[in-house]
């Protein structure tokens, strides 16, 4: 279940409960479903919630929550601004370059 932040409420949504991808294809602002005018409700699926705390990907797809992740581990963690597992993977899989001389 892709969730992402509501461009309006900044609120978690999950893409399959709204009209996320029309909008994305759009370029419009992704709106929660109770923000779309289209829909004008939540869907009860889940509690409305902030998206306070959660990390999003380089799509804007929110992938954890800050606040569960110290839940689990049972202390706190800081994040690093601007710091994605891609971005991560990407840097530690790149051969280092090799000059002659």
């Amino acid at each position: 279940m892709p969730l992402f932040r509501c461009s309006t409420c900044n609120c978690v949504e999950d893409t399959a409960l709204s009209n996320y991808w029309s909008a994305r294809l759009r370029q419009a602002p992704t709106l929660c479903s109770a923000c779309d005018p289209k829909i004008a409700k939540w869907h009860d699926e889940f509690p409305r919630e902030p998206s306070e705390g959660w990390q999003s990907d380089e799509r804007g797809i929110l992938v954890w929550n800050k606040r569960e992740v110290e839940d689990w581990l049972g202390q706190r963690i800081e994040v690093v601004a601007g710091a994605s597992a891609h971005a991560l993977r990407r840097s530690q899989s790149r051969t280092p370059e090799i000059s002659e001389a």
